[in-house]
């Protein structure tokens, strides 16, 4: 990772996104870009202002948001010659943030998260989730637990090509998390099995998982390399994963949950999201989303 590019949080609120950004930097040797978005509307103002007054009144306020944000990054030893800032007159903060992460090659996308359980209101984070060829880390506002534990989330019954190597990118990052910042690595699975479906077949979900999980272990094992991987870590459950994975990372105290995420547009793509918009909503984590 050589590349991290930070959203810093509003004035008045913690500046959680930089804080985790400082560890991650300090790890990997990093550069740091902070970005700082300011917008009011201008238009509301006297109509005798002039449009030179309205670009005064704009330019105070940017050099007033960059005045705070270098206090900030001081104060968090975020001030060295490998950390940039730049605060940014933009009320689109998703789409700005995904194409200049694009034109820069930044590795990591680090933003404190907002997360909402409606399906018809696409908040800034969820925009990120959806469009950002980036990873992105939602870092949590309130967590179970400060703990170092990662959960990584796998689609081991796909057979799609790109299903598999976002396997294995999820599992490499969440891999590299553990060796630079300790903790237990843990994998889950989620059965895609209906509890109508397992009644009417009379399907036993203890047996279906002890099964799956003899299957794929191989499979995990040998994506993970050299990587110690405890077969107990691996967590294969039948079930729905909004309610699956959430329920996983509080029993073992995760402190990052990695998942993969759906990139696609419109209605469909919300309702096909809707799974991991539920997963955000519930978990109490940091969450590393990567697209396929």
């Amino acid at each position: 990772m050589k590349q991290i590019l930070v959203i810093a949080d509003l004035p008045g609120n913690k500046p959680k996104a930089l804080a985790k950004a400082k560890p991650l930097a300090d790890a990997q040797g990093a550069k740091v870009t902070v970005l700082s978005f300011v917008h009011e509307q201008l238009k509301h103002l006297p109509d005798n202002l002039t449009a030179g007054q309205q670009k005064a009144i704009q330019q105070s306020l940017l050099e007033q948001r960059q005045q705070w944000l270098n206090r900030q990054l001081k104060e968090l030893a975020l001030n060295s010659e490998n950390v940039t800032s730049q605060v940014v007159w933009e009320k689109n903060i998703a789409s700005w943030t995904v194409e200049f992460s694009r034109t820069h090659k930044h590795d990591l996308i680090i933003k404190t998260g907002r997360r909402s359980e409606s399906i018809f209101y696409t908040p800034t984070d969820w925009h990120l989730l959806r469009t950002s060829q980036v990873p992105v880390m939602l870092v949590a506002e309130k967590k179970w637990k400060k703990q170092h534990n990662v959960l990584v989330a796998l689609d081991l019954g796909s057979k799609l090509q790109s299903k598999l190597a976002l396997n294995q990118r999820l599992l490499a990052t969440s891999i590299e998390w553990v060796k630079h910042f300790g903790g237990e690595l843990h994998c889950v699975y989620c059965l895609p099995i209906s509890p109508v479906l397992k009644n009417l077949m009379g399907l036993s979900a203890k047996q279906m998982a002890s099964d799956a999980k003899t299957q794929y272990m191989p499979v995990i094992q040998q994506m993970a390399g050299d990587f110690p991987l405890n077969p107990e870590h691996v967590h294969v459950k039948a079930g729905n994963p909004d309610k699956v994975i959430p329920s996983v990372a509080a029993d073992i105290n995760a402190g990052l949950v990695t998942i993969g995420t759906v990139g696609r547009k419109g209605l469909k793509g919300k309702l096909q999201g809707n799974t991991a918009e539920n997963i955000l909503a519930l978990l109490k984590t940091d969450v590393i989303a990567i697209q396929p």
